[in-house]
């Protein structure tokens, strides 16, 4: 076994966590503080120094790829093989129990598991089975009921009777189908598991028994059922090294527990806390802001980090004029930043949301910068913005096999594959597009299309024929909108839950202000739709630039976890968007948004931009931002402030009165407002008083204007 000096490897806050006696421990690692060198140096502790064998530890990890970075660690560290170590992620080790006692678990020897495919399909076979309304009853809402449930240790005859009875008939149902047929889902292997050790106290002797050591990776993304797992393992006399970071958790949405590390401290026995503190990421100028942010969240152990590396430069703040100049100003700081001598793929552009993307992307494309959406789609790709664009295009070319083939059953009319192969035949025998196959069912008579589905073909039809009757009279934004509400694609997204519900939303509505601006820069088109469908075409069609292409990475801040960067953007702060008032849900909420925040900066190695815009399309309208909270959250003298050209112009020339939120005829600036001929737009600024008061307005169609309100004949909205 190789020789190893942990005191020339560890610095003294990690070398205290390594060299700890046997019991329970709680370590917490802040951002780019070395975790898993503590884990690994750990394992390799109790190998050498404490004599465990190998097979007696348990490490938990959340991915593959952190569970074979350790093993390949321990066996480069103490120059053995890792055979014998039970290293994996929590679903991959209960896997590996209920294959060992798959008889006492109920299953059969080569039980099947689902994937989230799998899963998914079964799912929405049931509800079609059970001639259940698709529209009301979506087959990914009730996916995630299961989930949550399976996720908490509810098994369909616990659930609550306050849940919706159609969820739980269909829960009993996909129940009944995994035992028939001997398989088990993702959230299965947890729950089986916790149900067979619980059941049979020999088997879970055994394991007590055997993992005298268990090290758990990124504690703070527990959920219920794991953490109640863990305490089964531990029993009163194990030992648990819970290694995590309360500041870091990040995944309630998908259950994970935030209080899950303070749980540990009340739940298990006897539990010492270590913590690392020194950064070995960030300079000290981003770490103070990312620890000032932090500390407005009340539910943590605190630490505070620190670094021993150089100052660097301060935290810039930029404050746009609206989205435009955000991204525009995101860029050029990008061309700078070349010329300094910084690669683009050093460079890193995060947001809360996907449809923030939508502008940055076009603003890149435009300069011919190469990007990649990390751990994502580009905005032309994402599927409901491809099926919106399917619709726009088979209203135009009705002729258009694939985009019909998109639309015809999306969002769900009870007509399934059977009915599109049958369409499909008959259209090729005919020589017919399968548009204009199904015109003909209106004619005639097909033994194998029934009567509700030739009524779901007609109100399909109808759908397309009364756009294209009004396609010439709407805007490019409007026909828009029409597909989207008509489609009932509209009412089927806002009946959805959950995360990606919500940000198919909000990519739709981030559609409409890409239709808008289209319209404004290109103003001489002669067919503004066709040339569009060109544009969204190209667009998709572009292919994400490849790592030797050297490219800007564009993500979301969940997507950034665990990754770091010389150069960050942090984009979109303001009140709305971040925290994000649509993920709104439990008490946890703005605290797990300020740890979102924090979890942003702290992938900045370097130098960290924060940027937010005045004004930004959201909704179906032009809308008056203002900063995020977490901006104010963080001391002034922290940040360097950098104000929007025409902003400060804007100031200058048109300074507000001292009383700039409201004044004595009842506006205040952001107001929305409309008027008769130029349509809404939000006032930002004004000057003068009673008859002569002039305010300074930005219309969604028209630009900004100076009118005189006595004259103006305003409606405040």
């Amino acid at each position: 076994m190789n020789e190893i000096d942990f005191s020339e490897s560890l610095n003294k806050q990690q070398l205290t966590a390594v060299n700890c006696n046997e019991g329970n421990k709680l370590v917490l690692a802040g951002a780019g503080s070395g975790k898993t060198r503590v884990l690994t140096y750990r394992v390799a502790k109790l190998i050498k120094d404490f004599n465990v064998r190998p097979s007696d530890i348990l490490a938990l990890t959340f991915t593959n790829k952190a569970s074979r970075e350790m093993k390949e660690r321990i066996e480069s560290l103490l120059k053995i093989s890792s055979q014998g170590l039970w290293f994996g992620t929590f679903h991959g080790i209960c896997r590996r129990i209920l294959k060992i006692h798959w008889r006492e678990a109920e299953l059969s020897e080569r039980f099947t598991i689902l994937d989230s495919q799998d899963q998914l399909r079964l799912v929405k076979r049931i509800i079609k089975s059970d001639n259940l309304d698709e529209k009301l009853y979506d087959a990914k809402s009730i996916q995630s009921f299961i989930n949550r449930k399976k996720d908490n240790g509810i098994r369909s005859n616990k659930v609550n009777e306050k849940d919706d009875e159609i969820y739980v008939l269909v829960y009993k149902e996909y129940e009944s189908i995994l035992k028939q047929t001997l398989s088990v889902d993702f959230a299965d292997l947890i729950l089986k598991t916790y149900e067979l050790l619980s059941k049979h106290k020999n088997i879970l002797s055994y394991y007590v028994k055997r993992f005298k050591h268990i090290m758990v990776d990124e504690f703070q993304d527990t959920n219920l059922l794991q953490f109640k797992l863990l305490r089964l393992l531990n029993s009163d006399t194990g030992s648990m090294y819970a290694v995590g970071d309360d500041d870091q958790s990040i995944y309630g949405w998908r259950g994970a527990l935030s209080k899950n590390i303070k749980n540990f401290t009340d739940q298990f026995a006897n539990v010492e806390i270590f913590k690392l503190e020194q950064n070995y990421r960030s300079t000290d100028k981003i770490l103070k802001v990312a620890n000032s942010l932090i500390t407005h969240n009340k539910n943590r152990l605190g630490k505070e980090l620190w670094t021993n590396t150089s100052r660097g430069d301060q935290v810039k703040i930029f404050e746009a004029y609206n989205n435009d100049e955000e991204s525009s100003f995101i860029v050029d700081k990008i061309k700078m930043l070349e010329r300094d001598g910084y690669k683009k793929s050093e460079i890193a552009i995060l947001y809360r949301n996907n449809f923030l993307s939508r502008r940055l992307e076009e603003e890149l494309n435009g300069r011919g910068i190469p990007y990649v959406i990390y751990g994502g789609f580009r905005f032309f790709e994402r599927a409901e913005i491809k099926d919106m664009i399917a619709y726009l295009r088979i209203i135009v070319n009705p002729d258009d096999d694939a985009a019909f083939e998109r639309t015809i059953n999306n969002p769900p009319r009870g007509i399934g594959q059977k009915t599109i192969d049958i369409i499909r035949t008959i259209a090729k025998q005919k020589g017919l597009s399968l548009w204009r196959t199904i015109k003909n069912f209106e004619q005639q008579e097909y033994k194998d299309i029934t009567a509700r589905v030739k009524s779901s073909l007609s109100t399909y039809i109808k759908i397309i024929e009364d756009i294209a009757i009004d396609i010439n009279d709407l805007s490019l934004d409007e026909i828009l909108k029409r597909i989207y509400s008509d489609s009932k694609l509209k009412l089927y997204f806002s009946e959805q839950k959950g995360e990606e519900a919500i940000s198919k939303q909000e990519n739709i509505e981030e559609l409409f202000v890409t239709a808008e601006n289209f319209i404004r820069n290109n103003i001489d088109s002669d067919n503004i739709v066709d040339e569009f469908l060109d544009n969204a075409a190209l667009e998709a069609g572009d292919y994400q630039a490849k790592l030797d292409e050297d490219p800007i990475q564009l993500m979301t801040i969940h997507s950034a976890k665990g990754l770091e960067f010389p150069v960050v953007f942090l984009t979109g702060l303001e009140e709305g968007i971040f925290p994000n008032e649509n993920r709104k849900s439990g008490n946890d909420f703005l605290e797990e948004e300020r740890r979102l925040c924090y979890v942003a900066i702290t992938r900045a190695m370097k130098l960290l931009y924060i940027t937010h815009a005045n004004a930004r399309y959201l909704h179906g309208s032009y809308n008056y931002l203002m900063p995020s909270r977490f901006i104010n959250e963080i001391p002034s003298e922290l940040l360097d402030n950098i104000k929007s050209d025409s902003h400060q112009q804007i100031k200058k020339k048109y300074p507000t009165s001292k009383s700039n939120t409201h004044n004595n005829v009842g506006f205040k600036i952001g107001q929305r407002v409309k008027h008769q001929k130029f349509g809404n737009g939000v006032v930002l600024s004004y000057e003068g008083e009673d008859d002569n008061l002039k305010l300074y307005i930005n219309f969604e169609d028209y630009g900004s204007k100076w009118l005189v309100l006595t004259y103006a004949h305003l409606e405040f909205l």
